[in-house]
């Protein structure tokens, strides 16, 4: 052996003796490839995101959510100042930006403290994101009670059209060590994120403002329960990724979502993971891309015959130009559907 050759040894040996062998523990390893998984969104790629759309709409002629105009005026009662002394006319509802057009145009939003009869839901009108009127309307004992009404969701600049899709769906590629696999495992999760108010440190518990001057901030809620994803192979780690929302329409539900996609490879003894998100926005109802654009496509599927208990009917498929109309986010769509259709944002819980 040359000699030059043996103090690059002896220093080798030194070197294993004093570096503890907690350092190389802690050094980074391969544990048999490197696992990627990538997602696109197909349903708006104006903005790159799942759309999925409720069936509702920011009114409901059944229970007389939103009122005809000729039900505010003097012949059912209403008055336009706090002693119930002058009737409301066509006049006074015109200068308050009522429509005479004959279509139901105000909601009832909150009646001194008691929702009205033909109202599913009493709201504060301090707790109101909208404009609204104010009338009056003579109760039980002769007092006179103040009633405020939300206007009417613009439907000429932001058309509400029929309709629901519960689907949203995705291309999908994984890869492992670069080449696509079909992974071991896939896994999906879908997290509501929404503006929520945060309440006032008087009232509440100050632990939750994350600083003093916070009055409002994103909340999280894990509703993957909601949700079942469904993959579609052509080849190995190409597809087609089909996301299904099977819970409760309800108004919780509008709101901008994100879609965690998770795959999963075995190699050896170890799994290696790979994570991307997408965003889903769920709305309540689509909306025209321009004023007065109403266009839609109802595409009849199959009859479904139903069950002893659910009447049978025409499935159909549901296709609008733009469901998200002229909001660039989803964001600004739900925050709008959410005050309309409930009054405003919720409180924030976390």
């Amino acid at each position: 052996m040359k000699k030059y050759v043996l103090p690059v040894i002896a220093a080798a040996i030194i070197a294993l003796l004093v570096i503890p062998t907690g350092a190389f523990a802690a050094l980074p390893t391969n544990p048999g490839g490197i696992a990627s998984v990538k997602t696109i969104p197909e349903d708006d790629l104006k903005r790159n995101t799942g759309v999925m759309v409720l069936g509702m709409t920011p009114y409901d002629e059944s229970t007389g959510l939103y009122w005809a105009y000729e039900h505010l005026t003097a012949a059912y009662g209403w008055y336009q100042d706090s002693l119930c002394s002058k009737y409301v006319d066509t006049t006074y509802l015109t200068n308050q930006g009522v429509s005479s057009d004959g279509v139901l145009q105000v909601t009832p939003a909150w009646a001194g403290g008691e929702p009205l009869q033909m109202l599913a839901l009493p709201l504060d009108p301090t707790d109101l994101d909208a404009s609204y009127i104010v009338l009056w309307r003579m109760s039980t004992g002769y007092a006179c009670k103040k009633y405020y009404f939300v206007n009417a969701w613009p439907n000429d600049e932001k058309p509400v059209l029929p309709g629901m899709d519960l689907l949203s769906q995705h291309k999908i590629l994984a890869t492992l060590n670069g080449v696509p696999t079909r992974p071991d495992y896939l896994l999906c999760e879908v997290v509501e994120k929404e503006k929520a108010k945060i309440p006032p440190m008087s009232s509440k518990t100050p632990s939750k403002r994350q600083f003093n001057d916070e009055i409002i901030k994103t909340t999280l809620t894990d509703v993957t329960s909601n949700f079942i994803c469904k993959v579609n192979w052509i080849k190995p780690g190409v597809g087609a990724l089909d996301v299904y929302f099977v819970g409760p329409r309800v108004t919780n539900f509008i709101a901008d979502h994100m879609l965690i996609v998770t795959a999963g490879y075995k190699v050896n003894r170890n799994t290696i993971w790979a994570s991307d998100v997408q965003d889903i926005c769920i709305l309540g109802w689509a909306m025209g891309p321009t004023p007065n654009d109403e266009e839609f496509l109802a595409t009849i599927l199959f009859w479904n015959s139903g069950l002893s208990t659910v009447p049978g009917q025409y499935e159909i498929y549901w296709s609008w130009p733009d469901p998200m109309g002229p909001f660039v986010s989803c964001d600004e769509a739900a925050n709008w559907q959410l005050t309309y259709i409930v009054g405003g944002w919720p409180w924030a819980e976390n």
